[in-house]
């Protein structure tokens, strides 16, 4: 069966403000040690027998910038994957993209190493938003790696688009993604702004310097984008995940539906076979270990019950819902048994929730407030 594979490119050139990934300020010296480790990872990946006789059917390189790589590097890293493991034929190839760094260059060397699908962090073209959030982009950067996409002819890309910011009205996320549609792409993932701890971003919250908006007006900016991408021809597939026909992202869609993957760089996270684990987070700690032939591993103690949780969370985000047959096979009860059976007529009766044979669903007024019916829902 085929596994998903997340590489975590740790390395940046800016700290965005709102960002709690795990990133260091990129340096030449330290991403050539960060590839030897990687290639040590990997063989000592390759010896788990778990993994042994599937092979990928998706790969995802995130960060970080990934756009900042050596292309030497990567390449030599992708002949050692190829040598320690097989590639779907149809594989999905994904890798993500800060505008500014795009070039064509470096384009055309990841479509020839395979790569399928360029991922692009938009997230506005207001440059006050910008601003706020510590892009270093300008909105034309964006026209131009969409141009040199096309061109160079990927027939599939993403890109990322940030809703609820402060200051943000509607008019301006209503010419955000006016914008966006106009570059069609395949693919559009809309998230909403959260405050992180530790971000530039919490401090400016907590200190009163910046204010988020408040949950009406969050929900009217979700509702409203929403609407737009529906009318421009996106189908919602996943809570804040947009597509058109036959693009939806595979690679989200194994986590979402509880499939196996594997994650290789410092705090990258793997699922396999019911167990859960991650890299630590932290590049010398990372390299050293695999210096002495040991995976830097935190191990996630998760419950059975949470795994369950986890399970109907995640599945109620899919407009697929959760699939009943696979909920019961997967962990040997019915998936009634694990909700709160008055919340669930309750949800039932005033059409939030959509119950067939097969699956279980949140209508579409029901994904609005997924959260919410979400935490009521499991008991």
């Amino acid at each position: 069966m085929a596994f998903g594979l997340y590489v975590h490119f740790p390395f940046c050139k800016n700290r965005c403000s709102y960002c709690d990934f795990y990133k260091e300020l990129h340096s030449p010296e330290l991403e050539k040690e960060f590839y030897t480790a990687l290639k040590i990872e990997t063989e000592l990946v390759a010896r788990n027998q778990a993994v042994i006789d599937n092979e990928i059917g998706t790969i995802f390189i995130g960060g970080g910038t990934p756009t900042l790589t050596s292309i030497k590097r990567l390449t030599d890293w992708l002949k050692l994957l190829k040598k320690h493991f097989s590639l779907a034929p149809d594989i999905e190839f994904s890798i993500e993209n800060n505008p500014e760094f795009v070039t064509p260059e470096k384009l055309q060397a990841f479509k020839d190493l395979g790569v399928t699908r360029p991922v692009y962090g938009v997230q506005s073209f207001n440059e006050k938003l910008l601003k706020l959030l510590d892009r270093k982009h300008q909105p034309f950067a964006v026209h131009k790696a969409i141009y040199l996409t096309n061109v160079i002819g990927f027939n599939n890309f993403g890109v990322d688009l940030i809703f609820g910011l402060p200051g943000q009205t509607t008019r301006m996320l209503s010419d955000d993604i006016d914008q966006l549609v106009d570059l069609e792409p395949p693919h559009i993932s809309f998230y909403q702004l959260t405050v992180e701890p530790g971000t530039i971003l919490a401090d400016k919250v907590t200190s009163g310097k910046l204010k988020m908006p408040d949950q009406e007006l969050s929900l009217a900016l979700y509702k409203g984008g929403c609407r737009q991408l529906t009318d421009s021809g996106y189908k919602r597939y996943e809570v804040s995940s947009f597509a058109k026909e036959g693009f939806e992202c595979r690679h989200n869609m194994g986590y979402w539906e509880g499939g196996d993957y594997i994650g290789l760089g410092p705090s990258a996270h793997s699922f396999i076979q019911g167990q859960r684990y991650a890299n630590i987070a932290d590049i010398h700690i990372y390299i050293q270990s695999l210096k002495r032939k040991q995976r830097p591993l935190v191990k996630e103690r998760i419950s059975h019950s949470d795994r369950m949780m986890e399970a109907i969370m995640l599945g109620l985000r899919t407009s697929r819902g959760i699939d009943r047959h696979q909920f019961a096979s997967r962990f040997g009860v019915s998936l009634e048994q694990k909700l709160d059976k008055e919340q669930y007529l309750i949800f039932l009766e005033s059409g939030h929730l959509v119950s067939d044979p097969d699956s279980l669903r949140l209508s579409d007024e029901g994904i609005f407030l997924a959260d919410e019916i979400t935490r009521r829902l499991i008991k």
